[in-house]
C-alpha cells in the first residue's frame, strides 16, 4: 500500500500512542518511582531517564535533542539527575520503570503481544539518522512479556514520530515556544519549562501545519515500507485500545 492510503491509520495511531506513553510520564506513580529511584527532583529523572539514551552528553547537547523544552532548564536538571547515576544506568531505571507501568496498567489490553510485533515491525524499518533519542531508545533490550513490551515499543514509537516532528520544525520559522502555544497552549509551555510571557505564533499557523502535515508524510511512508494491507489499520486499533485500558486502569 501507498502512504495515502496509511493517512488515518498513520494520524490515529500518532495521536493513541502519544497520549498512552504520556499516561506513563506525567503520572504521579512515575514521579514516585524516580523519587524512590534515588531522584529527589522527579523531573531530574524524568530528563536524565529519557535522555540517557544519548550517554555521556552535556547538558546543552541533551536541550537541543529534547528541542521543544526551555534548554536551560533541561542542562540545570540533567545535571542534577547526573548526581544519582549515570546516563546509562538512569535509561535503564526509566526503561524498568515504562515496563512496570505496562505491566501493571496493560493486563487486559486487547492483544498487547500483537500490538508489541507490529511496532517493532515499524521501528525495524525505521532509519536513525537525525533521529538520536530513537535510536537510542530503538537500541535497548525489550522486555520478554507482552505488556511490559507493548508500553515499551510506543515508548520508543513515540521518540521516532517525535524526532521527525522536531526535525520537520527546524525548517521552518516557528520557535519551540510558539509551536507550544499553536499546539496545547500556555499550561503545555510553562509545564515545559517555558517563561512568560509566550509568544503566540498567531501569524504562524501555516507554518504548524506545514510540520504536522510533514511529520505524518514521513510517517505514512514508513507506514507503508513496514506494513501489509491491514497492518497499519491494525496498529492503530491497537493503540487506541491499549490507551483506552491505560485511561481506564491507571488511577488518577
Amino acid at each position: 500500500m501507498t502512504e495515502v492510503d496509511h493517512n488515518d491509520s498513520v494520524a490515529a495511531a500518532g495521536a493513541a500512542i502519544e497520549a498512552a506513553v504520556a499516561v506513563f510520564m506525567l503520572h504521579p506513580q512515575t514521579y514516585a518511582g524516580s523519587v524512590a529511584a534515588g531522584y529527589e527532583n522527579p523531573l531530574a529523572g524524568y530528563i536524565v531517564g529519557r535522555g540517557g539514551v544519548l550517554g555521556d552528553a552535556t547538558g546543552a547537547t541533551v536541550a537541543s535533542v529534547f528541542t521543544v523544552f526551555e534548554p536551560t532548564v533541561v542542562a540545570a536538571l540533567w545535571d542534577e539527575g547526573l548526581t544519582v547515576r549515570d546516563a546509562a544506568g538512569a535509561a535503564e531505571v526509566y526503561w524498568n520503570q515504562a515496563a512496570e507501568f505496562g505491566r501493571a496498567y496493560l493486563a487486559d489490553a486487547e492483544a498487547p503481544d500483537r500490538l508489541a510485533a507490529l511496532g517493532e515491525k515499524l521501528i525495524a524499518a525505521a532509519p536513525t539518522w537525525g533521529l538520536p533519542l530513537f535510536a537510542g531508545w530503538r537500541a535497548m533490550p525489550l522486555s520478554d512479556d507482552a505488556t511490559a513490551r507493548a508500553l515499551q515499543v510506543m515508548f520508543v514509537l513515540r521518540e521516532l514520530r517525535a524526532a521527525l516532528h522536531f526535525n520537520a520544525l527546524t525548517l521552518t520559522d516557528l520557535t519551540p515556544i510558539e509551536a507550544h502555544m499553536l499546539n496545547k497552549g500556555p499550561q503545555y509551555a510553562a509545564m515545559f519549562g517555558w517563561p512568560e510571557p509566550f509568544a503566540d505564533g498567531a501569524d504562524k499557523k501555516d507554518s504548524y501545519d506545514e510540520i504536522e502535515q510533514a511529520t505524518d508524510r514521513r510517517m505514512a511512508q514508513l507506514f507503508a515500507a513496514a506494513f501489509d494491507d491491514g497492518e497499519a489499520a491494525e496498529l492503530s486499533r491497537l493503540a487506541g485500545a491499549a490507551l483506552a485500558t491505560l485511561k481506564a486502569n491507571v488511577p488518577s
